[in-house]
Order: structure tokens, then C-alpha cells, then sequence
């Protein structure tokens, strides 16, 4: 029976305005990652393309249980070749596939339009899937991003886009994937989507694909503004019966699991949607209380200072961050799904509006020292609006900040009227509406490609940018006694390309691995020999890999790690999801290494403390004393040892 599910895919050229669609077979394509590798790697070769080439692909895809009971099954997942780590790279965003009521599984965007192009994909539900192309003026466009309906940027432009296709929204339960003026004037441009209740915007339902730049190639590879999609197509029809009725699915988990599946759910979830043990819930009122003073202050300077100082801005952020969430999104109750039916409902909002999550908010926060979140939630929302990925764009921040900090940039060079405090000795949390307001105006500096410097840094990324302005200003890094490469910390890739870590304190986040910025490694606040730390971080990779290719949010892998395999076999007849993934995970490997963006060794003194210091503050001892020793010297062992137990483990899994 399994002969008759295949992977379908609609290909998109919005040169030519043509469209196909081919049918891939489950056991070599059965989701968007596998799809996305096959066509960068084979068909397409990107990887001896620039990264703004109309043939840098752009996979946006579902998997094989979207359309079912499952919860949590309904992410598009996108790939692409990266404008910030210059190889393949992967983001998701949750929900946004619930309204794909169309006969296909991924899309796939190629070609560029010479003007800006919105792109609707719909179904009558005949199974026959249509595309219409509507051009809209650049100028244009940029007045909606400016404000339309009383919004800004993709907010504006959903606005626009629900009164220009009010019809098709509430026809077909529509939704939209946008972009922002980051993905004009940055490289740090997302793939935002917002549930629509019958065409309106329902605020704090967003998601982003957000990570390593895919707005920005989908609007400056191709051209496209928007993607527009809806459809009365029955998705279940291309569903395993089992799959489809809550009663089996419930007696499948008892017979793989000994539970009931939504038992199971909610036990997976506790810290996503509400744990009583801390009376709280989500990733910003979970993360805070756990990671204390291990939480990244100050673009990560917090680990030069002693364990007092961190505990008293530790403090700061539960009294002025964490109770008002608490007050304002857990008490009052006001918690929201990403689009699909889900029990978790893991989007806290607050005030009516403001989604809740600690990445953003830590970025927008403690990391460029605020520590009040309604001074926050209005970087935030500049950032969300005009459609940035929110962790890197954090970091932008804290580079910014650190520089004026440390007289290497002046704050008139970026249109600041002052410097901010960023001394974790002597902030003060009256400091947090001045350092707030500052990156507010470098955000929307940033978002429109106002200021040369800021320019620089949105276009060719924080690595790249930060080496050239080494050479600009030679005599204040000698002065300083810090180059500007010096102030980040980053998983660097061949010359140029890099990504900068999600907001944990922990080795796996700079490690040598072919795609991070994500989850794909081990993110546990621990120090490990480089040898176990790569098998435990590529164990780890391959399991976010099970939710990513399968369209899971990864808040559920809590269940989903101990069943899929046997589902998958279940269902669809394929077996042995780690091999299988281990198999793709180096194919990732070989196009970084065409690309010219295999892992590369760190060149900041930052990153390098930040691992030295790491050893110390997780009690690994003989590694402290290494770093003691010769700092350079031992992170250059552990990043060769790990690398090369990285690459065993990958040529292990090419020959079984």
C-alpha cells in the first residue's frame, strides 16, 4: 500500500510565470529537507552559484503528516542556500502549513521577477493546483511596508494583501508567507506568516522561518513580496486511514508507548504551555529561572564578570522581565496556538498583542542591556514588523552596542545621539529606557538601509562586516586593544559565511557542525570531551532532523522521539530514521564543502573565552587547566578533536 504515497512538489519559475509539478517516491524524498539537499546538491548545483542567483531554490514544504490528527504536524520548513553562512541551510516556521489545502506538499520558488511579484497557490478542490502571479510596484511597496491600515511592514503588507484578496481569504481559509524591508536591505530578511481569521490579521499567532536569511532570498534571488495561499483541497486523501481518527491514533501510541497520545502530549509540552512548578509557562517563563546566571548579558560580556554581579542583573530580569509575563500572559491565561489545533498553545501574549517568546526577548533584552520587558516588547516589535530574524538581529545589536562601549564606533557615525550603557558593573536599571530607545533607531535604521555602517553589517553579516571595518579603523582597534571581530561570538563557515548562536552559554552552539543557529546540536549548559560532546551534538542533530524533515514542531519531540520511528514504519513503511537522516546530514556536509562553507576555526578572542570560561563554569577541570595554559592552543585541540569525530561519525554513516 505504501507504493501509493509519493512526495509532490510544485515548481515555481516567476522568470517564465511557468509552473510543474513532480512526484517524488517516500523512500527518497519524504519531506522538505530531503527535497531541499536533492535539489541544491544534484539539480540545481547552488552550491557554485552566488547566493542571490535566481537558481538559489527556495524550498518551503510540509510533511507527510500535515493533513492528519497529529499535533504539531503542520510547520513549512524552508531551504535554502544561506546569504550568512554562504552553504544550505534550514528554517521553519509552525502552523503555517494547517491552511496548505492544496494538492502538494512543498513549493518550490526559482527564477527572479524584474518587478516585485505576489504569487497565489490555490485549489479548487479538484486536486488541480493553480498559480496566479499579480506584479506589484516597488515604490509601491515600500509605502505599504512604511505604513498601511495603521501597521508597518509585514503587518502593513498583510493588511493590504486581506483587502486585495478579502475573497480568497474567506473562501478558502487562506494564509501568507511575507516579507519585510530587512529582506530588501539586509541579509537578514525572514519568512514571516500570521494566522487570518476570515482575512484579519490575528496578532500574536505569528511565526518566522527566520534563520540564516530566507526572506532575503525570496525577495532578492526572486523577487517575490508574498506568497499567497488557500484551497477546498482535502489534504486527508493523501493520508494513512489510521492517521485520520483520534480513537486509533490514541490505541497506535498505547500499543508503541504503553500511553494515550494526548497524555503523552501534554507531558512532552508541561514547559511549553504551563508547568506548576514554576508556575508559569512558555519558553520566556522557563528559560529565565533555569538558566539564571548563565543567561547571556551584554553581547555575552556577562562571562568576564563574577557570579555576584551576574546574580544581581539575574534579578533584574526576574523582577522587571519575568513577573510582568507572568501577570500579564500567564495569569491573565491569554495563550494562543501558531495557527493549527494544539493543547500546548505555547504562544503567551500579553497586553492583547505582544507574543511572548525568550529568543526575541532576550535579544531585545538582557543581551543589549534592557531589562524592563515593556521596553523591550518595542524592539521587538520593530523587529518583527519589518520582518528580521530576531535572534541574529539581537546580536547586530549587542555588536553595535559593544563597539560604541569600547570607542570603537562613535554614536553619530550610526545616528545615535548618545552612547549606551553597557558596563554590567555599574548598569543600572534606570539605564534600560536609554539603551532601548537606541536600538530602536538602529533597527529602523537597519530595516531601511539608512546608515553606510549599519548597511555594511545588514548586507555582508557580522563576520564579514566586522573584518572590513578592522581595516576602516586599524587605529582605534589598536587603541581599543579589541578588534571588531574580536566582539562576537559565532559558528564560522569557510572564509566568510557565519551564524551566531541562539542564546545559550554552551559549546554545541559554536561547534564545528555543518548547520547551526538552530537546534541541531546538543544546547545543554554543560563541557564535554570534544569526542563525546560530537557524538552526543550529532545524535542530537539527527533527532531535530526527525521533527524538521517531518514538519514537527520540535515542541513535541518530547513524544515524538519515542514513536515516530515506528509510525513512520507503520504508516509509510520506512524504517530506520537515524540512519536515513545520518545519511542527509552528510550530504549537508558535502554541498558546505562544495560551497566553501565547511566549519571553519574561530577567529574571535571572544568566542574562544567564551568556551575557556564555559569549562570553568560547568566544572571540567582538566579542560580549565588547558585553557589555563595556552587559551588558543586548547580550543584549537577541542575544535580539531571534535571536528574529526564529527566527520567519522558522518563517514560511518555513508557506508552502512
Amino acid at each position: 500500500m505504501w507504493d501509493m504515497y509519493n512526495y509532490k512538489v510544485l515548481f515555481i519559475d516567476v522568470s517564465s510565470r511557468k509552473t510543474w509539478i513532480k512526484e517524488y517516491d517516500i523512500n527518497e524524498v519524504s519531506g522538505p529537507i530531503e527535497l531541499g539537499v536533492k535539489l541544491h546538491l544534484e539539480e540545481y548545483e547552488t552550491w557554485k552559484k552566488p547566493v542571490y542567483s535566481p537558481d538559489n531554490v527556495l524550498v518551503v514544504g510540509a510533511g507527510l503528516f500535515t493533513g492528519t490528527k497529529l499535533y504539531g504536524g503542520h510547520r513549512l520548513v524552508a531551504v535554502f542556500k544561506s546569504p550568512l553562512t554562504r552553504g544550505l541551510h534550514v528554517a521553519a516556521m509552525g502552523g503555517a502549513a494547517y491552511q496548505l489545502n492544496v494538492n502538494i506538499d512543498a513549493f518550490v520558488v526559482i527564477g527572479r521577477s524584474e518587478k516585485p511579484v505576489i504569487v497565489k497557490i490555490y485549489d479548487e478542490g479538484d486536486g488541480d493546483v493553480k498559480v496566479d502571479f499579480d506584479e506589484i510596484d516597488e515604490y509601491r511597496l515600500l509605502e505599504i511596508w512604511h505604513g498601511y491600515g495603521g501597521e508597518k511592514g509585514i503587518y502593513a503588507l498583510q493588511k493590504y494583501l486581506s483587502e486585495k484578496y478579502r475573497g480568497f481569504y474567506e473562501k478558502y481559509d487562506g494564509r501568507s508567507i511575507l516579507v519585510g524591508p530587512a529582506s530588501k536591505y539586509t541579509s537578514l530578511g525572514a519568512l514571516a506568516s500570521i494566522t487570518l481569521r476570515r482575512g484579519e490579521l490575528d496578532y500574536g499567532s505569528e511565526e518566522y522561518a527566520a534563520r540564516g536569511g530566507p526572506g532575503s532570498v525570496l525577495y532578492r534571488a526572486h523577487g517575490v513580496a508574498a506568497i499567497v495561499y488557500g484551497g477546498a483541497y482535502d489534504r486527508s486523501k493523501n493520508r494513512p486511514e489510521i492517521l485520520l481518527d483520534t480513537r486509533r491514533i490514541n490505541n497506535l501510541f498505547l500499543d508503541i508507548a504503553g500511553k494515550p497520545y494526548i497524555t503523552m502530549v501534554i507531558e512532552a509540552g508541561t514547559k511549553y504551555r504551563y508547568n506548576p512548578k514554576l508556575n508559569t509557562g512558555g519558553t520566556l517563563g522557563g528559560n529565565y529561572p533555569h538558566l539564571k546566571i548563565h543567561t547571556p548579558m551584554f553581547n555575552w560580556n556577562m562571562i568576564y564578570e563574577p557570579p555576584d554581579v551576574r546574580e544581581k542583573l539575574h534579578g533584574l530580569i526576574m523582577k522587571h522581565i519575568w513577573e510582568p509575563f507572568n501577570k500579564e500572559a500567564i495569569e491573565t491565561k491569554s495563550w494562543k496556538t501558531c495557527g493549527e489545533p494544539c493543547p500546548i498553545a505555547c504562544k503567551k501574549i500579553r497586553k492583547g498583542r505582544y507574543k511572548s517568546d525568550y529568543e526575541p526577548y532576550e535579544g531585545a533584552g538582557p543581551f543589549i542591556g534592557v531589562f524592563d520587558i515593556h521596553h523591550s516588547e518595542k524592539i521587538v516589535e520593530l523587529i518583527d514588523a519589518y520582518g528580521f530574524d530576531a535572534i541574529e538581529t539581537g546580536q547586530v545589536l549587542g555588536f553595535v552596542f559593544d563597539a560604541m562601549y569600547r570607542d570603537l564606533l562613535y554614536p553619530g557615525e550610526l545616528g545615535l545621539p548618545e552612547k549606551p550603557s553597557f558596563d554590567p558593573k555599574t548598569y543600572r536599571y534606570e539605564d534600560s529606557e536609554r539603551n532601548a530607545r537606541l536600538a530602536a533607531m538602529i533597527v529602523e535604521n537597519l530595516a531601511w538601509g539608512r546608515n553606510n555602517l549599519l548597511r555594511l553589517i545588514g548586507e555582508r553579516g557580522l563576520r564579514s562586516a566586522a573584518k572590513i571595518l578592522d581595516l576602516l579603523y586599524g587605529d582605534r582597534v589598536e587603541r581599543a586593544g579589541w578588534r571588531f571581530s574580536d566582539l562576537i561570538v559565532y559558528a564560522g563557515f569557510g572564509e566568510e559565511g557565519h551564524i551566531t548562536p541562539n542564546y545559550y552559554w554552551t559549546p554545541g552552539m559554536v561547534a564545528p557542525l555543518p548547520v547551526l543557529g538552530r537546534y541541531w546540536t546538543l544546547y545543554k549548559g554543560v563541557f564535554l570531551d570534544p569526542e563525546e560532546y560530537a557524538e552526543k551534538a550529532f545524535h542530537r542533530a539527527i533527532r531535530e532532523m526527525w521533527s524538521d524533515n517531518n514538519g514537527f514542531c520540535r515542541f513535541h519531540r518530547g513524544w515524538l522521539e519515542k514513536t515516530l520511528d515506528k509510525i513512520m514504519e507503520q504508516t509509510y513503511g520506512l524504517k530506520d530514521l537515524d540512519k536515513r537522516y545520518a545519511r542527509v546530514y552528510a550530504k549537508i556536509m558535502e554541498y558546505q564543502d562544495k560551497a566553501g562553507a565547511r566549519p571553519a576555526f574561530w577567529e574571535s578572542r571572544k568566542i574562544i573565552d567564551y568556551l575557556a570560561r564555559a569549562a570553568e563554569e560547568y566544572g571540567h577541570e582538566s579542560w580549565t587547566l588547558r585553557f589555563r595554559a595556552d587559551k588558543e592552543k586548547a580550543a584549537r585541540e577541542w575544535w580539531s578533536r571534535f571536528y574529526r569525530r564529527l566527520n567519522e561519525l558522518l563517514e560511518e554513516s555513508l557506508k552502512e
